[in-house]
């Protein structure tokens, strides 16, 4: 057997063993993918019920927005707030770009001298982008494990941030991650301010479970009966706030973890069509050596038994 023929059917058999493990990586990063989006829809549910509970707080309280919660303390000399811009990234491999994309814009925003950011990293594959692009910043831990953000982890963060925030050592905390945009439907690196919030603290909640505080406040329909309120609505209304805030960023880590199995079922696809390709080239190229060598075969025969000759 030639040896190039040898070498073809060597890496044809190495490609249908491939095959199916490819396959089995595609389906899970597909069924991983749509946990993460279940997993969203039943946080908007339970969102839902602190909303409604949010809208008749402010009624009771006069319709009177929540403070802020900062407090000015006085230090010697002044310390300037800082930003957190924190990046949630990627631990796992054959994602493409996925990582690369998020370090980019970092680098971008990092290049912005005006305000002093401290960038915390959450993802090994994201770390090694980012010393690539040459931007500075603070490795963490995956904040995921396969589609269940590390809800402990993240409730921790919000905490700490927040009372950092009250306290005047932060101006606001941005989140760097893919997000899906609307109209497009595809997932992009997305900056999303979550502390302070924009405008009101539920805005973009609301916008994310698709009714506005507003039409919920006016509709005759309601998931709650009229609440006994004891204690300040305003207090509690701020402890209902900073459990929104939280919800907001767990959206934003089961977003990144559905992102980032899409670009994996992507790029498994592609391999596969590739795969497929590869092997219907080399089952064309061994047939045709194969019979190549019957020809050759049968023209050896043909010469030795005198045959040949006679025609």
């Amino acid at each position: 057997m030639p040896e190039s023929q040898e070498r073809a059917e060597a890496r044809y058999e190495n490609l249908q063993a491939i095959e199916p493990l490819l396959g089995s990586l595609r389906v899970l990063s597909l069924s991983t993918m749509q946990m993460a989006l279940n997993r969203q829809q039943d946080l908007t549910r339970y969102a839902e019920s602190f909303l409604q509970v949010a809208g008749q707080l402010r009624g009771a309280a006069g319709k009177q927005k929540p403070s802020t919660g900062q407090v000015q303390t006085p230090a010697y000399p002044p310390r300037k707030p800082r930003k957190i811009l924190a990046i949630i990234g990627s631990s796992r491999g054959i994602i493409g770009m996925y990582n690369k994309h998020l370090a980019r814009r970092a680098a971008e925003l990092s290049a912005d001298a005006s305000e002093e950011r401290l960038i915390l990293a959450f993802g090994r594959r994201l770390q090694t982008a980012l010393t690539q692009q040459d931007v500075s910043f603070t490795p963490k831990d995956s904040l995921s494990s396969g589609s269940t953000p590390d809800y402990a982890a993240a409730s921790g963060l919000i905490r700490a941030w927040t009372r950092d925030f009250e306290a005047g050592l932060l101006s606001a905390v941005e989140i760097l991650s893919y997000r899906k945009k609307r109209r497009s439907g595809e997932y992009q690196p997305t900056l999303t301010q979550i502390i302070p919030e924009h405008n009101t603290r539920f805005e973009s909640l609301d916008k994310n479970i698709g009714q506005t505080t507003a039409e919920r406040q006016n509709s005759r329909h309601t998931l709650w009966p009229e609440a006994i309120i004891e204690g300040d609505p305003a207090v509690l209304l701020e402890k209902i706030s900073g459990h929104l805030t939280a919800i907001r960023f767990y959206q934003l880590i089961l977003d990144s973890v559905a992102a980032e199995n899409l670009f994996r079922y992507r790029l498994l696809e592609e391999a596969k069509e590739n795969t497929d390709q590869l092997l219907e080239e080399l089952g064309q190229a061994i047939q045709a050596e194969r019979r190549k060598q019957i020809t050759q075969q049968l023209q050896e025969l043909l010469t030795g038994s005198d045959m040949l000759g006679r025609r």
